[in-house]
């Protein structure tokens, strides 16, 4: 259930991160074509942060150590980078990636943390 949770969490983040950065930004860092394509980027953006993300994350954590946590802010720029490449219909800047995955990083902690409460 609590892998369910997360997974809930990253698709929810996801889509919130693709709205707010495109509606702040105004299709300079992140831009999308219509709705089904920001579904769809939630749902490939979901999947690679619960199954792809933890893997990446451990296989770069001597690195992560040595910037005190910072290159894992790299590595989720990377991943949203990623998802926005293989979704069409969504474009995203490097700097829209790195807004996007700060902003997908903190909305799935806060939803994860509401849905995992008992």
């Amino acid at each position: 259930m609590r892998h369910i949770n997360r997974l809930i969490a990253y698709l929810i983040a996801g889509l919130l991160a693709v709205l707010i950065s495109g509606f702040i930004s105004q299709e300079r860092l992140i831009g999308y074509d219509d709705r089904e394509s920001v579904l769809v980027f939630a749902l490939v953006l979901g999947a690679i942060n619960a199954y792809i993300r933890p893997v990446i994350q451990l296989l770069t954590l001597p690195l992560s150590c040595l910037t005190f946590g910072l290159f894992s802010v790299v590595v989720n720029a990377a991943l949203f980078g990623l998802a926005a490449w293989l979704v069409p219909g969504i474009t995203v800047s490097v700097p829209g990636a790195l807004v996007g995955a700060v902003i997908s990083s903190v909305l799935s902690g806060v939803i994860f943390s509401i849905l995992d409460e008992r």
